[in-house]
């Protein structure tokens, strides 16, 4: 089995559910599809982040264990008619709710914004904030 965020004890520790352990890479491919991250990348990624992303995915796996047609839906824009009629995002028949919930927490999703350091590259510091209130030159150590 390749290496996942989550594995299947994760799963029933966090969720309760039982999942195979085959179960673990496709709910791991959804994760890093609405991620943007694969897990071979796991040591340029922070631990909360990391903590994050296995919660997401173990998540997945339960979501998915009730979700029989999950990859083979039609690109359906909203359910019901009249005032019970409801739409959804992009993920809304893909993502569980809960793993959802998670992958806001991820830092990168939540302010829109995250440099993964390639290897080998050197750290940025900025500068403290002057008493005039210019933030600083960003310059590397």
């Amino acid at each position: 089995m390749p290496d996942t965020w989550a594995s299947a004890a994760d799963v029933l520790t966090y969720t309760g559910e039982t999942v195979t352990d085959d179960a673990m890479p496709r709910a791991q491919a959804v994760i890093d599809i609405e991620s943007g991250r694969l897990f071979e990348d796991a040591e340029r990624i922070g631990s909360r982040d990391r903590y994050w992303l296995k919660l997401a995915t173990a998540y997945q796996a339960a979501w998915q264990k009730d979700q029989p047609d999950e990859f083979v839906r039609l690109d359906v824009k909203g359910t019901g008619s009249g005032q019970g009629s409801q739409e959804g995002n992009d993920s809304w028949l893909t993502l569980g709710p809960h793993a959802a919930q998670a992958l806001r927490r991820v830092s990168w999703l939540g302010s829109g914004s995250l440099h993964v350091r390639a290897p080998g590259e050197t750290p940025r510091l900025r500068e403290p904030m002057g008493e005039d209130g210019d933030p600083g030159v960003w310059r590397p150590v």
